[in-house]
């Protein structure tokens, strides 16, 4: 499966949430989500455009996550495989015994909606601030051009302008700004 999401920095949400509701989409559930990214002993996964990702629902729910580089252009589209994992504690230890690295935790609170084919995700990220992500999944790689138009034409919709877009990843967004932190 492929997931092809555009995400755009908003300054608010208020105005969103109104669009949703005029357009009849679905509230699914407010959740938390803490995301913890590792990094491979064996490849960089910076420089693979790579994530494993563990994340850790307000429920206690716990998946793991590869995703492949990203596809595309204007859009954040990656191969996305996932698994869901009862143990917490001992997935984490399996990573660090085989020497993967923590190298951040991304922490969200999210609203969940659907429309039609797609999910949109209204998120406040800790440290970052506010952002809607609107995404839908395809299954053939020839589809990933059409489905990108069409999520951005429900940005358009939704009142998301173009040049909110955040081509960066939640991750990238967070590793930037430690590093800019640091002395």
């Amino acid at each position: 499966m492929f997931e092809v999401e555009v995400k755009y920095r908003v300054p608010g949400h208020d105005a969103i949430k109104e669009k949703l509701k005029a357009l009849n989409a679905k509230f699914l559930e407010h959740t938390e989500e803490t995301d913890i990214y590792f990094n491979s002993p064996i490849r960089d996964f910076a420089k693979t455009d790579e994530a494993l990702r563990v994340r850790i629902y307000g429920d206690g729910t716990v998946v793991l996550t590869y995703k492949g580089p990203r596809i595309g252009g204007i859009g954040k589209t990656r191969e996305e495989l996932s698994v869901t994992v009862n143990d917490l504690e001992s997935l984490l230890e399996i990573l660090r015994r085989l020497d993967f690295k923590e190298v951040a935790r991304v922490i969200k609170r999210r609203d969940i909606y659907n429309y039609e084919n797609f999910t949109i995700y209204i998120d406040i990220v800790e440290g970052l601030g506010n952002f809607v992500e609107v995404e839908t999944m395809v299954n053939d790689r020839e589809l990933i051009n059409k489905a990108t138009e069409e999520v951005l034409q429900l940005g358009d919709k939704l009142g998301l302008r173009r040049d909110w877009i955040e081509r960066k990843t939640y991750l990238e967004l967070v590793l930037e700004k430690n590093s800019m932190n640091k002395p």
